[in-house]
């Protein structure tokens, strides 16, 4: 017998939009007319926090298809739960005077202002949940960027060429900073440095050739599970 679906409440509409910053967890899609609500363990009368993602109708339809499965949901919750909750217990402003050479502020701590006064800046943690967090999947994706940046500058040279460039593109896709990204997203983000990498002047003329542009994460790592 199939359980009563329960209205869900607006107040509550409006934590998880806010929870997602209006934009799809999974796609991160930022134009969506109309978000949806998932209800993570299938039952739609359990209407709780925990229970429930907002996200895009297309990322949706994915769940409900099953190419995002129940693990790609929990995951994409969890993190978003870690995310907002680092973010609530944080101050607006975080003040770190002298040495700070060993410090760490950790994920624990979300400022939108970080004031130091000392000549290095103190180490940033991974949030967790984040590709940073895993050290094989984080090691793949620099794999991958430095490969990019290796065939980019063959192609336009050392006065042209942005380092920067592969960040900055990443952060407009992902509405993040590459290590700080949802583990969830490790192969959207690999396939995204992989096409960049492959429309490179090298990496098309390699591709003529049957040649591999880069290493995949099970030849780097063929022990792992």
């Amino acid at each position: 017998m199939s359980k009563l679906r329960k209205p869900i409440a607006n107040k509550l509409k409006a934590i998880l939009q806010q929870e997602i910053n209006s934009i799809c967890p999974f796609c991160s899609d930022t134009n969506v007319g109309h978000f949806e609500i998932h209800h993570v363990n299938e039952d739609p009368s359990e209407n709780n926090l925990e229970n429930l993602l907002m996200l895009c109708p297309i990322c949706h339809s994915k769940i409900t298809k099953g190419d995002l499965t129940y693990n790609d949901v929990t995951a994409a919750k969890r993190y978003l739960s870690l995310k907002n909750q680092n973010k609530s217990e944080a101050e607006n402003k975080v003040h770190i005077i002298g040495n700070v050479n060993n410090s760490t502020i950790a994920n624990t701590i979300s400022a939108n202002t970080i004031i130091y006064k000392a000549k290095a800046k103190p180490k940033m943690e991974y949030a967790d949940g984040s590709i940073g967090k895993n050290n094989e999947k984080r090691n793949y994706i620099k794999h991958l960027v430095d490969r990019y940046n290796e065939y980019k500058l063959a192609e336009v040279g050392k006065e042209k060429m942005k380092y920067s460039a592969i960040y900055s593109s990443i952060i407009k896709e992902f509405k993040a900073s590459v290590y700080q990204i949802p583990e969830y997203q490790f192969e959207k983000l690999s396939e995204f440095l992989k096409v960049r990498i492959d429309k490179t002047m090298i990496g098309r003329i390699n591709k003529g050739k049957r040649q591999k542009n880069y290493s995949s994460l099970e030849e780097i790592y063929p022990n792992r599970l």
